[in-house]
């Protein structure tokens, strides 16, 4: 099913202009097809205007009349779009479970509907883009192209915020949108096309897919480590913050395997072993991931205070700091059999770093410089000397040999190679990641350039809550409606959701 998309159709970008005298008949065309219409569209003001009936119908969607109100409404798939005659603003929603209606939107149209003799015309451009389609104009044959996103593949799993964080899937293309699942669910993880789950209310255990929907996995009170190679590891809470007995469960069989004899917190799985400290300690541990063999990590003489969500994982290495907030560098091997001391400087690792076979840490005796070291510890150097008046530094990205960084309390990033050189001012930003050689920034919009910000273009002008970027795909949440939109990184903007999303994963 298509949902419903703000950018587009606020006048940002728009069609080109429609070269067409008033008399010059337009058609339109949706996936290679004319959209055979009994009255010819209209041209008004450079904006092709069709027979509302014949464009909801060929996207599927059931289309009504309010004399009343003098407003076209349209449903499809618990979504609805109200159209206003004579208005230049059009109203988007969804039907949550229980049946009432929630208003999602409010676009503003460069064209309103209009009645022409006896006839309701609707802009084309809005209406598709709103039911997830994209538009462009063909001048040389007159004709209004629309691509409806059909050959789109994949799934994106969600939360909806709009209907109490229930389970929703809808298709990368906007469409088939349906409510999996009942409960309120969190920690979404997508392994083997099926997203897994734990209900908010109960925190039991689940999976689910668009095809064979919800299936309760575990009935019991669990935390969730992680879904893979076939397996899911989990704690059996007991009644503690997230802490109890380590259990796996095969996928296929459903047979279920005690790992630990004790109830242990803060577990975190990492290649081969799953890390934990025991209730009653601080001390951190490492078991194997079939439960049977336990290893200590300690950092030395004595035993310093070490959890696993304080620690970076790298290749063969744990990397942490001797502290309880930040300390000397050590590197810990995973079966904990080899620690070394990396440097004598009180350091905290810079948690956002790529994994690579050097490491970027704080030095926070100055409380602001980045520094870089191989991962022996060896050619420890100075990457940036932090700014007097800065009260700390954040490494928020990386490419290669780039790092870009920022004050946690304002908003500059700069960039700065780890040798030193080139280190600049970037550009404002809430956000930024790196992707395929390109920049990605979020300020009062999304945007998207070389490396170097030097060309940042504007892919989406309004404010994002937050972005992530897989494969090809940018996915980014809309700050005032909470919808979810992709874009690709040539900035095709394309609308996922119509509701307000929590959290997402997709196929």
């Amino acid at each position: 099913m298509k949902k419903l998309i703000a950018l587009l159709i606020s006048g940002i970008i728009m069609l080109p202009c429609v070269n067409a005298l008033a008399n010059d008949v337009i058609e339109v065309y949706i996936d290679g097809e004319k959209l055979e219409c009994d009255v010819n569209p209209k041209n008004i003001d450079e904006r092709v205007l069709v027979p509302m009936r014949a464009i909801f119908e060929a996207f599927g969607a059931n289309v009504s009349w309010d004399n009343n109100g003098r407003t076209v409404w349209a449903e499809r798939n618990g979504e609805f779009i109200c159209v206003p005659v004579d208005n230049q603003i059009m109203s988007t929603g969804v039907y949550n479970s229980d049946g009432s209606a929630i208003w999602v939107d409010q676009i503003q149209l460069d064209v309103p509907a209009k009645i022409i003799d006896d006839r309701t015309y609707v802009p084309v451009r809005a209406v598709s883009e709103t039911l997830g389609a994209t538009v462009g104009w063909d001048g040389e044959n007159n004709r209004v192209v629309i691509d409806s996103r059909i050959n789109e593949s994949g799934t994106v799993y969600y939360a909806s915020d709009s209907d109490y964080q229930k389970l929703y899937s809808v298709d990368k293309n906007s469409a088939n949108r349906q409510k999996l699942s009942d409960n309120s669910v969190c920690e979404l993880e997508m392994y083997d096309n099926n997203v897994y789950y734990l209900s908010k209310n109960d925190r039991h255990l689940y999976r689910a897919n668009d095809i064979s929907g919800e299936e309760e996995l575990i009935n019991k009170t669990v935390n969730k480590i992680a879904v893979d190679d076939g397996w899911i590891y989990y704690q059996e809470s007991d009644g503690g913050k997230k802490s109890g007995i380590l259990y796996r469960m095969n996928i296929d069989s459903g047979d279920v395997e005690r790992l630990t004899d004790n109830s242990v917190r803060y577990p975190k799985k990492y290649k081969d072993y799953i890390y934990f400290n025991l209730d009653n300690d601080n001390i951190m541990y490492g078991i194997t991931l079939d439960g049977t063999s336990l290893v200590k990590l300690s950092m030395g003489d004595n035993d310093v205070k070490l959890y696993p969500f304080n620690c970076f994982y790298y290749g063969d290495y744990l990397f942490v700091e001797n502290g309880v907030w930040y300390g000397n560098l050590m590197r810990i091997s995973r079966d904990g059999s080899e620690v070394k001391t990396l440097n004598q400087i009180n350091s905290l690792i810079c948690k956002k770093q790529t994994p690579t076979d050097k490491i970027l840490f704080v030095n926070q005796d100055n409380g602001k410089d980045i520094y870089c070291m191989n991962i022996d510890g060896t050619d420890q150097h100075l990457v940036v000397k932090g700014d007097a008046s800065w009260i700390n530094i954040e490494l928020i990205a990386q490419w290669g040999d780039t790092i870009y960084y920022k004050n946690p309390f304002r908003e500059e990033v700069y960039r700065v190679n780890l040798d030193g050189s080139d280190n600049n001012y970037v550009c404002y930003a809430d956000d930024v990641k790196t992707a395929d050689g390109r920049l990605i920034t979020s300020y009062n919009g999304l945007y998207i350039g070389s490396l170097d910000a030097s060309d940042l273009t504007c892919i989406y002008d309004k404010a994002v809550k937050k972005f992530d970027v897989e494969n090809d795909k940018i996915y980014f949440v809309d700050k005032k409606s909470g919808k979810l939109y992709t874009s690709d990184f040539s900035g095709n903007v394309n609308v996922v959701t119509n509701e307000s999303v929590g959290e997402w994963v997709s196929n």
